[in-house]
């Protein structure tokens, strides 16, 4: 996989390590809040068949180097590095894609760029506070207990399966397990998740939203625990002309749990604003 080395305005360079596969128009897939490129394994090979598709780590993410690191996570700043990514790698018009805390960073990108969107799409995720509806006490009291520093292996567990729609957790757990090793093998720390969540805490595109122009998909999963669905309705109902697509059996990763029908979703939407 290669690196392409970026000095985005106002924030530290970077090398960016990215996934890259398959040829013609690009897609670009952008990871949430503890994601490396790996997550998106079943996208990268079923896009790739007829789209060029790149995945970078984002900054603080896997293989991504940070220069004199200042630690600073903002949303808009990782809108600027896909910007400067798509520059350095000479991409005009592209198909974007972002989940959860990617999503935040595609709508910030969207907003600042439309002219280099062939179409956005939006993962489980929300558009800022104003609009947003939080996850369940119960939830809340999951993904505590399972991210502090006294974590349990058992709480952790819990956390991650949180992640997940029931019917993922039974015999056949493939997606399930191959999102854990995805965590394990390239982890972040606990300072950069507090970092993100930070960042996300002061994310908001809310009343910036009707104004953006770009044909957009709003997917998630039925049984989004973490970003309830209803946050996705809300975006839908709020970008002019976006479409909803909400996935049966399927949780908050559900392009791992329901890969075959987020690929058909998403390879519909780009063939339809090609």
């Amino acid at each position: 996989m290669p690196i392409v080395s970026i000095e985005p305005p106002d924030a530290p360079a970077l090398d960016v390590f990215y996934a890259d596969e398959g040829s013609g128009r690009p897609v670009v897939l952008i990871g949430g809040l503890s994601s490396t490129n790996e997550v998106y394994a079943p996208q990268i090979s079923g896009l790739s068949e007829q789209f060029r598709v790149i995945a970078p780590d984002n900054r603080g993410s896997g293989r991504t180097l940070v220069h004199d690191d200042d630690g600073d996570r903002a949303i808009d700043r990782m809108a600027r590095d896909v910007f400067a990514v798509l520059d350095a790698l000479a991409l005009d018009r592209v198909h974007l894609v972002g989940t959860s805390m990617g999503g935040m960073i595609v709508q910030e990108f969207a907003l600042a760029h439309p002219e280099r969107l062939a179409t956005l799409t939006i993962g489980c995720s929300h558009g800022g506070s104003p609009g947003a509806i939080p996850p369940s006490d119960e939830t809340i009291g999951i993904i505590v207990t399972g991210s502090g520093a006294q974590a349990s292996e058992d709480d952790i567990r819990a956390n991650n399966e949180m992640m997940f729609h029931p019917s993922s957790l039974g015999d056949d757990r493939a997606s399930f397990e191959y999102y854990v090793a995805t965590k394990a093998l390239r982890p972040h720390s606990s300072d950069e998740l507090e970092r993100r969540m930070h960042a996300i805490m002061a994310f908001d595109a809310w009343e910036r939203l009707p104004t953006l122009n770009v044909p957009t998909l709003v997917i998630t999963g039925d049984d989004d625990r973490l970003i309830p669905p209803d946050n996705s309705r809300r975006l839908a109902e709020r970008i002019p002309g976006a479409r909803l697509t909400i996935i049966p059996n399927a949780g908050h990763i559900f392009w791992l749990e329901q890969s075959a029908v987020t690929n058909r979703a998403l390879l519909e939407h780009f063939t339809a604003n090609s």
